[in-house]
C-alpha cells in the first residue's frame, strides 16, 4: 500500500516561508522609519540649537536707549520750569539737542570731578540746560563790565574810598600751599561765619533776563550792613529796582553795569536806598527802564522805622569802599567777613551753568579777563573737608544749593579774589 505525503505541511511551510518573509520586510520598513524619525528629531534639534546661539549673540539691552531716556528726561525738564517752547515743535526738537550736548557735559564734569571726592561740586541738569554757552552767557554773564585793564596794570582801585584792611598781625594767618593744596585754619577768626544765621540775609533774587548782578549783589549786601549795624539787627529790605534803572557813572540798567562804578557813584551822590516796600518800581512794568527819581534822596531822606521809632534811612548811604584784588590774600577777605559783614565780588561764573550743589573746587577759571559777573559773600566755613566760601547768587533760589554756591577758599577759583569790595555804611 502506498504511503501518500503530507501535502498540507509543504503548504504551512510555504505560508510560514512567506510570513517570515513579510515580517522581516515589516521589521525593515520599521527600521528603516525609525531611522528617518531620528534623524528628523536630530535636525531639529540642531536648528534649535543654532537658532539659540544665535540669540546669544545678540546682545541684549532692556534699558530704554539713549535718545528715548534722554527725551523723557527733556519732557521732565520743560514741564518743571516751564519752557516756552512746549507746543512749538521746531524749537522743541533744536532745544532737545542742546538739552543732550548739556547731559554729555555734565557726564564729564562729574567723572572730572569724581576723581577727588572730597565735597567735590555736583553738576546736573539746571534751568539752563536747554542754552548754548552762548546763550547763557548773553543771558546770565553779560551784565558785568568791570573797568579793563590798561598797559598790563590792574585797572583802578578807587583810592579815594579805600577802607585799610592791610592787617600785620593777620598776613601770615592763613597760607595756602599750592603744592599740597592745604590750608592752614588761622587761630584768630572763627572757624564758621554765616551771616544767614543772624538773619541779616535777604531772600535770594532771581534777575530773571535783567542784567542786574552788579546792582543786587551791592544793595543786598548794604541791606545786611545795615541791618548789622542797627541795634536791633532788624532787616529790611531795600530796592534794587530803583538802583538798576538810576545808577549813572557808566551803568547801564537791566543792560550791565559794574560793582565798583556803582559803588563810586552811590558814595558820590550819597544816595540812599529806599526800602523795597515802598518801591514803586518793583510793581510798575516799564520797558524803557525809566529813573522815577529826577533827583537822589540824600542824608535829608530819611524814613522811620515804625517799630521802634527810630531813623534808619541814612544807614542805607554809602561812606566809603575798597575794590581791590586780593590774591594770595583771601585771609583779609575772611578776616572782614567775620568782623564786618559781608562783602561783593566779582567772579568768572560761566561753569556755574549746570551746578546743583557741593565745593566748587576745579572748572573754575580765575584770570581777571574773564569776570563776568556779581555776586555777595555771606561767610566761610573752614571746618568742612574743604574750606569755602558761601556765595549768594541772583538766579532764583532754585539754581545750586537754594540759590547759593560754595567756592573752595585759597585758590582764587573763578577770580572771586580779583575784584572784591568791602563797603562801610554812614
Amino acid at each position: 500500500m502506498a504511503v501518500r505525503k503530507p501535502t498540507t505541511l509543504s503548504v504551512s511551510a510555504s505560508v510560514i516561508e512567506g510570513t517570515s518573509e513579510r515580517v522581516d520586510a515589516r521589521r525593515t520598513d520599521g527600521t528603516i522609519g525609525a531611522s528617518a524619525n531620528m534623524t528628523e528629531v536630530i535636525e531639529m534639534l540642531m536648528i534649535i540649537l543654532i537658532v539659540t546661539l544665535c540669540f546669544l549673540m545678540i546682545p541684549f539691552n532692556t534699558k530704554p536707549s539713549a535718545v528715548i531716556e534722554s527725551r523723557r528726561k527733556f519732557d521732565v525738564f520743560v514741564r518743571l520750569y516751564d519752557k516756552p517752547y512746549r507746543s512749538d515743535a521746531r524749537e522743541y526738537a533744536y532745544r532737545f539737542q542742546i538739552f543732550r550736548a548739556s547731559l554729555s557735559k555734565i557726564r564729564q564734569l562729574n567723572e572730572w570731578s569724581e576723581r577727588d571726592a572730597n565735597d567735590t561740586a555736583i553738576y546736573g541738569i539746571t534751568q539752563y540746560a536747554d542754552l548754548t554757552d552762548r546763550e547763557f552767557i548773553a543771558h546770565q554773564l553779560a551784565d558785568l563790565f568791570p573797568d579793563e585793564p590798561v598797559g598790563g596794570e590792574r585797572p583802578r582801585t578807587y583810592q579815594k574810598y579805600v577802607i585799610e584792611t592791610r592787617s600785620a598781625e593777620m598776613k601770615n594767618d592763613i597760607i595756602f600751599s599750592r603744592a599740597k593744596r592745604d590750608l592752614r585754619m588761622p587761630t584768630n577768626l572763627p572757624l564758621t561765619v554765616d551771616w544767614r544765621e543772624q538773619g541779616v540775609i535777604s531772600q535770594v533774587k532771581n534777575q530773571g533776563s535783567c542784567g542786574a548782578c552788579w546792582a543786587i549783589s551791592v544793595v543786598d549786601t548794604i541791606a545786611a550792613l545795615a541791618a548789622i549795624k542797627r541795634d536791633d539787627r532788624k532787616l529790611i529790605e531795600l530796592c534794587h529796582e530803583r538802583v538798576v534803572r538810576c545808577a549813572g557813572n557808566g551803568n547801564n540798567g537791566c543792560d550791565g553795569g559794574d560793582t565798583c562804578r556803582l559803588l563810586e557813584w552811590l558814595a558820590e551822590e550819597s544816595y540812599r536806598i529806599g526800602a523795597a516796600a515802598t518801591c514803586p518800581e518793583r510793581n510798575t512794568v516799564d520797558p524803557d527802564g525809566n529813573c522815577t527819581v529826577e533827583v537822589p534822596v540824600g542824608h535829608s531822606g530819611l524814613e522811620r522805622d515804625s517799630d521802634n521809632g527810630t531813623h534808619h534811612g541814612s544807614t542805607t548811604v554809602v561812606k566809603r569802599f575798597s575794590c581791590q584784588g586780593f590774591e594770595n590774600e583771601e585771609h583779609l577777605m575772611l578776616r572782614h567777613l567775620a568782623t564786618r559783614g559781608p562783602i561783593v565780588a566779582a567772579v568768572n561764573a560761566i561753569s556755574w551753568k549746570y551746578y546743583l550743589g557741593g565745593v566748587i573746587q576745579y572748572h573754575c577759571d580765575s584770570e581777571y579777563e574773564l569776570l563776568n559777573h556779581a555776586v555777595a559773600i555771606v561767610g566761610y566755613e573752614l571746618n568742612a573737608t574743604v574750606p569755602y566760601y558761601i556765595v549768594k547768587n541772583s538766579w532764583g533760589p532754585r539754581f545750586g544749593d537754594r540759590g547759593y554756591v560754595k567756592v573752595a577758599i585759597g585758590r582764587n577759583l573763578c577770580g572771586i579774589a580779583n575784584r572784591v569790595s568791602f563797603i562801610e555804611l554812614v
